[in-house]
Formats: C-alpha cells, sequence, structure tokens
C-alpha cells in the first residue's frame, strides 16, 4: 500500500474516530447512546411503528435494537402499547421527554457537523460526500450489504455494553 493511502485511511479512521468521540460525549449528557437518536427522529415521524418496521428503516434485525429500546423506556423517552390486532407487536411512540431529547440531541449533533465542516464550501461537501459514496461502493463489491456490515458492528457494540 503507498503512503498516499496509508495516509489517506489513517485520516478517514481517525475522523470517524473523532466523529464517534464528540457525538457519544454530546449525547451522553443527555442520557442517550449513540445510535439512539436515529430511533428518536424516526419514531418523530412514525409514532406507534412496530419494532420489526423501526429495526428494517435502521437495516437492523428487531433483536438488535431490543436493547435500545428497553433503555429509552426505561429512561421514558418512548412508550410501547400492545397492538390491538395482535398482543406480540408493541408499537412505539415518543413521549414528551423523548421529544424533548430528540431535539436537544438533534441540536448537538448538528454543532458537531457544522464544526467539522466548518471552512468547507458547499462544493467541496459536495465533492467530499460523493468520494465518500464512491469508497463505500468499492469497498462493497464482494457483495458484503451496508445492513450485513451494521449488524456485525452493532453486535461488537453490544459485546461492550
Amino acid at each position: 500500500m503507498s503512503n498516499l493511502y496509508k495516509k489517506a485511511v489513517h485520516n478517514m479512521c481517525k475522523v470517524t474516530l473523532l466523529h464517534r468521540y464528540r457525538i457519544s460525549t454530546a449525547l451522553s449528557g443527555l442520557n442517550i447512546y449513540r445510535g439512539q437518536p436515529e430511533i428518536l427522529e424516526y419514531l418523530t415521524e412514525h409514532g406507534g411503528c412496530s419494532q420489526r418496521e423501526l429495526a428494517d428503516f435502521l437495516g437492523v434485525t428487531p433483536a438488535s435494537i431490543a436493547t435500545s429500546l428497553k433503555r429509552m423506556s426505561k429512561a421514558g423517552f418512548i412508550e410501547r402499547t400492545p397492538d390491538e390486532a395482535d398482543r406480540r407487536i408493541n408499537r412505539m411512540r415518543l413521549t414528551e421527554k423523548g421529544e424533548a431529547t430528540r431535539k436537544a440531541g438533534k441540536a448537538e449533533c448538528d454543532k458537531i457537523d457544522k464544526l467539522m465542516f466548518s471552512g468547507f464550501s458547499d462544493d467541496e461537501i459536495s465533492v467530499f460526500s460523493d468520494m465518500l459514496s464512491r469508497i463505500g461502493k468499492n469497498l462493497s463489491l464482494d457483495g458484503i450489504t451496508e445492513k450485513e456490515v451494521i449488524e456485525m458492528i452493532k453486535k461488537g457494540d453490544d459485546k461492550n455494553d
């Protein structure tokens, strides 16, 4: 591997770690964990959805988000009510506390994203986004899907909880 590749990969990994750290730090003050803001956002638009519908949207299995949903329910961010037609299915909705937390979490994430791209023009950000998309396609050539990668990462994260 050329030094040019090594430097680019190193920088990309470093940025990913720094972004993850900043997001985790910002969200910890709100008592939400990485990954949960996406759940809160989805429930804003799709209140009353099932765990399966949520999992399909996130590209994971229902079992892989069970811990997050249990945590969020215990924290008072979501409420689960049994489906009237099928008691095996729970319907999820944001609570007022969940909506307030969603807004605060979104504001924190937006601040970090704005900081991350400060000094870049819209054109530069667009080109960068296109490059990342191409890198993603190059890495997916062996047939692995984004959903499979997310599942593998999630399983690793669950071991660390």
